[in-house]
């Protein structure tokens, strides 16, 4: 297998780090002096909105998003140069959209209105995601999930606690994991769902700080 960078994912990286240099090192001092009074090393909401004009300006949005929505469609190859640049920085910063939601989960298996709903708005860096799988006692193994999903008619009723969940309290949607089958469990059993964050019963509990300036 070839890991060698063609020549346009070379000069996306060095576009990426151009960026890093210019738009996130010239942060690190005030994040640093964040992080210094046990605040966390985080980016503030003015900070980021900058950052996201700047990295749109320059063309670094939807880097995996599915070209048939906009997006670049770039390979896993050069997605890992990208993120070695905005790694060298404490300033932690992610490149809109918030994937990798979106090529895991929502481009492969999303119908015409879901891919309408989410995944267009979602690659154009309008709405943030998080991801529900992790739970307590269960980490990130399936196998230990008890969240359950019930149909109710033409709905479905979701019960259950999920935690380490990135973004869950600012996210416009969490792709939720749920059981659908209990018997079967993590052998074909567990479905995922499209949760709305305005949905009744979806609620926040509390905001764990992650090394990164993150939260969870």
């Amino acid at each position: 297998m070839d890991f060698e960078l063609a020549e346009e994912h070379r000069m996306l990286a060095d576009l990426v780090q151009r960026f890093v240099r210019d738009e996130l090192l010239p942060l690190e001092p005030a994040v640093m002096e964040r992080e210094a009074k046990g605040e966390g090393s985080y980016l503030t909401a003015d900070e980021r909105e900058k950052l996201d004009r700047v990295s749109r300006d320059m063309g670094l949005w939807s880097l995996d998003a599915p070209e048939d929505v906009g997006g670049m469609g770039m390979p896993h190859v050069a997605l890992v140069a990208v993120n070695e640049a905005l790694g060298s920085t404490v300033a932690s910063y992610t490149l809109p959209p918030d994937s990798p939601n979106l090529q895991m989960l929502i481009a492969a298996v999303s119908n015409e209105q879901q891919r309408e709903a989410y995944l267009e708005p979602y690659a154009r860096g309008e709405t943030i995601s998080a991801i529900g799988i992790s739970e307590p006692g269960a980490g990130a193994d399936p196998s230990g999930m008890k969240t359950r999903a019930v149909r109710d008619g033409d709905d479905w009723v979701i019960n259950g606690r999920k935690i380490w969940i990135t973004r869950a309290e600012e996210c416009d949607f969490t792709i939720l994991m749920a059981l659908t089958d209990p018997e079967k469990a993590a052998s074909g059993g567990m479905s995922a769902f499209l949760v709305d964050r305005d949905t009744p019963g979806f609620n926040v509990l509390r905001r764990i700080p992650m090394l990164g300036g993150e939260f969870t």
